[in-house]
């Protein structure tokens, strides 16, 4: 799962902040914006975890289709 999500983000992120390839080394407006994304994606995805998992515990999810 955690591969999963690296994988996506990555995608994600490169198709937002890489419009084309000019240099080997990502631009000071590529490196920014990839950092962001992936500080957005990640807080995100810590998001959700903290939600269903709490979720879990109190059996909020018990029985319930995903």
């Amino acid at each position: 799962a955690m591969a999963d999500m690296f994988n996506k983000m990555v995608d994600q992120c490169f198709k937002k902040c890489v419009a084309e390839y000019k240099e080997p080394d990502l631009s000071v407006g590529e490196s920014t914006c990839v950092d962001r994304c992936v500080h957005k994606y990640w807080g995100a995805h810590q998001k959700v975890q903290d939600i269903l998992q709490k979720q879990m515990q109190a059996g909020g999810m018990a029985g319930k289709p995903m």
